[in-house]
């Protein structure tokens, strides 16, 4: 398996390395973003922080891990929809970069309002899932956007792409468990890290 993945990146190393580009310059400008913020703006994020940090279940709760495997699923499932239209590769690149964004400002505002204290919680909570996730979201929009091409090259030809279609949803639909073990994955290390600095 390792093996056919390593082929796989290999032959298509154009697209993982456009797509890994887009989610850095979506981390970067999420990074940068939160120092565009004005002071009411800071004040008002930083209120919303410390209620999500108190309102964080501090023992494990089915609903809660529930919840966040369900938002990794929607998102897979998304950019696996998308990869079955000729139009969705802008898209799938879009939500690459959005992800990007999000953990890029959400990284350097928890560390900037938090100082220390938000380091460590970055790197109990974050860290580990955020190693795991943004492969398989880089995987999947990879995989979505070949087929995307390969769609739009086989109405051209006229070529049917029945085979091609089942090896990309299977190959989506393990990619999606993945992600959905990484969301389950992160409610725990999001309790752990409340529980460890006492939020």
């Amino acid at each position: 398996m390792w093996r056919k993945l390593g082929e796989h990146i290999r032959q298509y190393w154009i697209i993982y390395l456009t797509l890994s580009s887009v989610y850095l310059a979506g981390l970067v400008f999420g990074a940068v973003g939160v120092s565009a913020l004005g002071t009411s703006e800071t004040s008002q994020l930083g209120k919303f922080l410390n209620t999500l940090l108190t309102s964080q279940p501090k023992t494990l709760d089915p609903t809660f891990l529930g919840q966040l495997a369900r938002d990794m699923f929607i998102m897979m499932a998304g950019i696996w929809i998308l990869g079955l239209t000729i139009i969705g590769a802008p898209l799938i690149y879009l939500i690459v970069f959005t992800r990007g964004f999000i953990l890029g400002f959400t990284v350097s505002f928890i560390i900037g309002v938090k100082g220390t204290l938000g380091l460590a919680l970055i790197l109990t909570t974050v860290l580990v899932p955020t190693l795991f996730a943004i492969p398989l979201l880089l995987l999947g929009a990879g995989l979505a956007t070949i087929f995307s091409f390969l769609l739009l090259r086989g109405k051209a030809r006229g070529e049917s792409l029945r085979r091609e279609f089942l090896y990309y949803t299977a190959a989506a639909t393990f990619v999606s468990l993945g992600a959905v073990a990484v969301g389950v994955a992160q409610g725990y290390f999001s309790i752990l890290g409340v529980r460890l600095l006492g939020l």
